[in-house]
């Protein structure tokens, strides 16, 4: 079983979807943990790994946006903050998408397109490069509106549901590492159950 913890609820939401969607098993138990920013994350996320695992998780993915910084530092820094209160379980996945989890998003416009019928968007060949993701979607959004079309708390997850995997695999490769730690755990080959 899986447990998730990030930064805020909207990536953890998003997280869960991915993950049944990568394992191509909608109905999977998948725990969950969104904090109040990457602070939050850091100091308490060991605690929920703690309960989660005592409540049956065997797989822990904890994510952490690179928000322009290195993403080995913040990997770095997520690894030494658990570890400094638990042994950090083996099967424990420290994702770090590359400036924010909403590059993933924006790697696909067509699984936007799809969540937001009204919302038509260029396509971004890296969508990793840019400065800010999330605020650069929503202003995409607002062009010529009032009130942007696209609210990350309320589409990621709508998102999430269409996105191709190849293309943002290929367009933002902080994704595949996400999809290598899922991917294998497939029922029946001894691997955590649904």
């Amino acid at each position: 079983m899986f447990a998730v913890l990030a930064e805020d609820r909207s990536d953890t939401d998003s997280l869960v979807v991915l993950i049944k969607r990568i394992r191509g098993m909608n109905n999977a138990t998948v725990q969950k943990k969104g904090f109040s920013g990457c602070g939050e994350l850091c100091r308490k996320a060991w605690s929920h790994i703690q309960d989660f695992a005592d409540r049956g998780a065997t797989h822990f993915i904890v994510c952490h946006d690179s928000d322009g910084n290195d993403p080995v530092e913040i990997r770095k820094k997520v690894l030494e903050s658990l570890g400094a209160k638990i042994i950090v379980p083996k099967n424990c996945c420290i994702v770090v998408p590359v400036q924010e989890l909403e590059a993933w998003i924006i790697a696909d416009e067509e699984a936007i397109h799809k969540a937001i019928p009204t919302l038509l968007i260029k396509p971004v060949a890296r969508p990793e490069t840019g400065t800010s993701p999330k605020e650069w979607l929503v202003n995409e959004s607002r062009r010529g509106r009032s009130r942007p079309l696209y609210v990350p708390t309320i589409h990621n997850v709508k998102v999430a549901e269409h996105l191709d995997f190849k293309k943002v695999e290929t367009k933002c490769p902080s994704f595949c590492d996400l999809v290598a730690f899922v991917s294998p755990l497939k029922s029946g080959d001894g691997s955590p159950g649904s």
